[in-house]
């Protein structure tokens, strides 16, 4: 997303002149020459990329202290309930491939559809993920309808399956919870997991979620909070935005939680919203 040019105004600055043509060798080049490398660094992104990525998370974790995977019980809640859906921040995207699988879950998820998508779902497959395409982004290259109700399907034709979704992307705003997954457990009645991955040793990417990307000789923790129910009043919208708020407030408690655990600040958007108030279990960044 880019900001408006600072002007005095607050407006964007007028061209000082008419907008120049394109030649026919340049539309020609748009139109036909750069779509063929595209597509080819496309494939070839989703070749390698994978196999990049699972070397590197074998590193992180090879030589990583691993904490709390005693307490992470989301196969025994799935096991007891034939199926649980459990929800994440965005900003922990890049080690959910990997992550998970390591202690022994097989998720089932979902990636956009485009190129990017592509490569994000060689990436979980190849961990053994069952991943759907769709995604909730606006855009229409990233995103396909009915992709909600294929994966209500699923769950209810297929046993066991621990579903996993970033409840804040593709496009945020961070730390604000969708309703997707909650109408998922709601249909197929079963229940909600929320959990985490975080890390002591991070590189922050200046995305809009500020994804974190993990360093070798790292600490790495396990949290998870649940099993939540859906309530029979969610079934109305008030009902259901009730029980998305506690679910959000306690998906930013736990996000917290973590953040203490490693010693790090809070980040300023990491609020709770039903109370208005800020998650200061540890201090905040820029007090």
């Amino acid at each position: 997303m880019t900001s408006p040019l600072p002007d005095g105004g607050g407006a964007q600055k007028a061209r000082s002149g008419p907008r120049r043509e394109r030649g026919p060798i340049a539309r020609a080049l748009r139109t036909h020459v750069r779509p063929l490398f595209s597509k080819r660094l496309s494939r070839l992104a989703a070749a390698v990329v994978p196999v990049l990525y699972v070397l590197y998370m074998r590193l992180v974790w090879a030589t990583s202290r691993i904490e709390g995977r005693e307490r992470f019980v989301l196969n025994d809640i799935a096991r007891e309930h034939d199926g649980v859906v459990s929800l994440l921040w965005h900003e922990e995207v890049f080690t959910v491939a990997f992550g998970y699988p390591y202690i022994g879950i097989r998720g089932h998820t979902l990636a956009s559809v485009g190129e990017s998508g592509e490569v994000i779902t060689r990436m979980l497959e190849r961990c053994g993920y069952v991943v759907f395409r769709g995604g909730s982004s606006s855009g229409p290259t990233r995103r396909r309808e009915g992709v909600v109700e294929e994966m209500i399907d699923h769950m209810r034709s297929t046993r066991g399956v621990i579903y996993g979704l970033t409840v804040d992307g593709s496009k945020g705003p961070a730390y604000r919870m969708k309703t997707g997954g909650i109408v998922i457990a709601r249909e197929c009645d079963k229940p909600i997991a929320l959990v985490r991955t975080w890390y002591k040793r991070s590189v922050r990417l200046r995305t809009w979620d500020r994804m974190a990307i993990p360093l070798p000789f790292n600490v790495i923790g396990y949290y998870l909070r649940g099993p939540y129910f859906v309530p029979p009043d969610a079934r109305t919208e008030e009902g259901l935005a009730r029980f998305r708020r506690e679910l959000e407030d306690d998906l930013v408690d736990l996000a917290a939680q973590s953040y203490a655990d490693m010693g790090q600040t809070v980040p300023r958007n990491l609020v709770r919203r039903a109370l208005g108030w800020l998650a200061a279990l540890a201090p905040v960044a820029g007090a």
